[in-house]
């Protein structure tokens, strides 16, 4: 596998409020201020907010409690901006925790397991089991697959890895051998996967619903509508009004799904007043370029209630469960065909899959929330 797979893979800062800053996206804006001299040349190289900068700047001073800019105001060169030495200093060290974890995922991947062929021989069957899952964003980010991952390892000593990543890039990975599993959110490049034969086992795991948010002042009208009219109707009327929509544009789950809605409603490429969310697209980045831009966008329930941006956008279309079928967001495990000298990797993925969709998987993802169990982040597939 060549190390450009893992073009996809994110490191987030958790605030206490549930806010999460994008650490590559904030080292990136510092890394263009200390080049460029300016917080809004910065800004504009990234293509985001001049005002969405200066808040990922003073979100992270404030967690933090460091200074990472001096700032100049005015003056005969009209101000600027550069990096204190504390913001230096974090660049640097977020280079070699990027630069390790980067060679790490790629060491892990390329290994073909030698010592595995060894391990299965081994006599008394006692060799060191572990896979290696490429998995979408949303259970990675409310934390349930580590919950996962830990129960399941004290239950039976085998350690489950993840690799944080977009559906489409999640398959694409395991089409080149490099997972035992993946979890994705894609149901049609899924059947793809299983019809070529990459796939062997796939289990409905947990559910959770896609909204359709923009703000309050509502440019489209989208208030007017009546969601039993479908979600096709909001995006015509997006796209009439030319209104802005942020996308995922990352052959994601999410960006999967509005594609098909955009197809669905018969609105061409042309006639669509498409933004994409960022140089690295997921869906708080897409919630934050919303909310700066008065934009509409698609995301799952589970990244809207986490993110920073809830109180502030509006749900138009998809909180209504049940009543349009077409948001629902199905989260599937798919063990990966091996080669007949891997065959355990598929027993040991398959044991996993099933054990997540069993009463143990279904007990800890149906009471997982951050308020006891009352909401939980994911619903449980009957």
């Amino acid at each position: 596998m060549d190390s450009d797979q893992l073009d996809g893979f994110q490191l987030y800062i958790q605030l206490k409020n549930k806010k999460q800053i994008s650490t590559d996206k904030l080292f990136l804006l510092l890394e263009n201020i200390e080049r460029e001299g300016s917080i809004s040349k910065a800004a504009t190289d990234m293509k985001i907010s001049y005002r969405y900068a200066w808040g990922l700047i003073n979100d992270t001073e404030d967690f933090l409690g460091i200074k990472l800019l001096d700032k100049k105001v005015g003056g005969a060169e009209g101000g600027g901006a550069t990096l204190t030495e504390e913001g230096m200093d974090m660049l640097e060290h977020y280079h070699a925790i990027r630069d390790s974890v980067d060679s790490q995922l790629t060491a892990l991947i390329k290994n073909k397991v030698d010592d595995q062929g060894k391990d299965q021989n081994a006599e008394d069957g006692n060799y060191f089991r572990y896979l290696l899952m490429a998995s979408t964003m949303e259970p990675i980010e409310t934390g349930l697959m580590d919950a996962l991952e830990k129960e399941y390892f004290l239950k039976t000593g085998t350690l489950v890895r993840h690799i944080a990543v977009g559906s489409g890039k999640a398959l694409q990975i395991a089409r080149s051998g490099g997972v035992d599993l993946v979890f994705v959110h894609s149901p049609m490049e899924e059947d793809d996967f299983m019809s070529q034969s990459f796939g062997v086992y796939r289990r409905k795991i947990m559910a959770n619903r896609y909204y359709l948010v923009g703000p309050e002042s509502d440019p489209a009208g989208l208030k007017y509508l009546k969601e039993e009219a479908g979600v096709e109707v909001f995006f015509r009327q997006i796209a009439l009004t030319k209104s802005v929509f942020i996308s995922r544009g990352d052959s994601s789950g999410t960006h999967e799904k509005e594609l098909e809605i955009w197809n669905s409603a018969e609105i061409p490429p042309e006639k669509r007043n498409i933004t994409i969310g960022g140089s690295i697209a997921s869906n708080m980045d897409c919630l934050g370029r919303a909310y700066e831009e008065s934009a509409y966008t698609l995301v799952d329930s589970t990244s809207y209630k986490l993110s920073a941006y809830s109180n502030e956008l509006k749900v138009y279309a998809g909180n209504k469960d049940g009543l349009d079928p077409k948001l629902d967001n199905i989260f599937s495990a798919i063990a990966v065909r091996r080669r007949p000298e891997e065959a355990i990797k598929y027993t040991e993925a398959k044991k996993f899959i099933n054990w997540m969709s069993g009463s143990e998987g279904r007990g800890i993802i149906g009471g997982f929330s951050e308020d006891e169990g009352k909401h939980p982040y994911f619903n449980l597939i009957d």
